[in-house]
Formats: C-alpha cells, structure tokens, sequence
C-alpha cells in the first residue's frame, strides 16, 4: 500500500516476488496462497527507482 503512495519503503518488489516464485517450486505439493507472484505487481504500483528521481 504504501509503496503505491509513493512512499519509499526500501524494498525491491521484484526479488521478493521471484523469492516467492522459488519457494512455491520447492514446496511442491504444499499449499500456497496469493497469485501476485505469477501476475505481477500491479500497474499502478510506482517502482522503487521513482523515489530516487
């Protein structure tokens, strides 16, 4: 929410949803939840590199 406002929260969005996208593999067969790793980041959500400008 907040990185979505526009407020630099520090953290990079993008690895941790490739993170996320490793653990489901290793997990196989476990339940998982959410599906923001396989759709992505909304669009309306700035990247972090927008803060710094």
């Amino acid at each position: 929410m907040l990185a979505s406002m526009g407020i630099a929260t520090g953290l990079d969005f993008d690895k941790l949803i490739a993170l996320r996208g490793k653990v489901a593999g290793w997990l196989q067969g476990e339940a998982t939840h959410g599906s923001v790793w396989r759709a992505g980041l909304p669009r309306t959500m700035k990247r972090e590199e927008a803060f710094h400008a």
